[in-house]
């Protein structure tokens, strides 16, 4: 029965609300971030991206590292279905950046093949020379070179990976 779900829901929203306000340290970007996500299903978009934000500075202030990633990672997706890719990208690669530190290999490279599948021009496939150029004609408003610092990140991690003592 889908109501009962949804009573349920409610209820545990309302239990984690509690929470924040009682311990706004560990749960408060836990609630932002449910709240933004609720916000993005009903299409209240200014509040989804103003919760989206919330979440990522309380985590970012509250040093989860891990949550601060999830949190940018939801973001970017949110972004790109308003179809705003210059954002996206940009909390695409702040999310691969904290699952790095934090030392999510598989999901950097999980999040890596996302956007380079999601993210190319026609003109190629994956990260070559021609990323000037691929930037310059699908994301004419991006600091040049966001890709080839995605692409290095992985290639970072991959050594690290490959060598833990290193």
């Amino acid at each position: 029965d889908g109501q009962h779900w949804i009573e349920k829901g409610k209820s545990s929203k309302l239990a984690l609300k509690k929470w924040a306000e009682s311990s706004s340290w560990t749960f408060e970007n836990k609630w932002f971030l449910l709240e933004a996500e609720v916000s993005f299903c009903n299409n209240n978009y200014d509040a989804a991206k103003t919760y989206y934000d919330k979440a990522i500075s309380s985590a970012k202030d509250h040093k989860f590292i891990n949550e601060e990633a999830l949190a940018c990672e939801l973001a970017a997706y949110f972004h790109l279905e308003l179809g705003q890719k210059d954002k996206a990208l940009e909390l695409f690669l702040l999310a691969h950046e904290k699952y790095h530190e934090w030392g999510a290999f598989g999901k950097c490279t999980s999040l890596y093949e996302f956007v380079v599948s999601n993210f190319s021009s026609p003109i190629g496939t994956g990260l070559t020379d021609t990323d000037n150029m691929r930037q310059e004609i699908a994301f004419p408003n991006l600091e040049v070179g966001l890709l080839s610092s995605l692409d290095d990140a992985l290639r970072r991690h991959t050594d690290m990976a490959s060598d833990p003592v290193g």
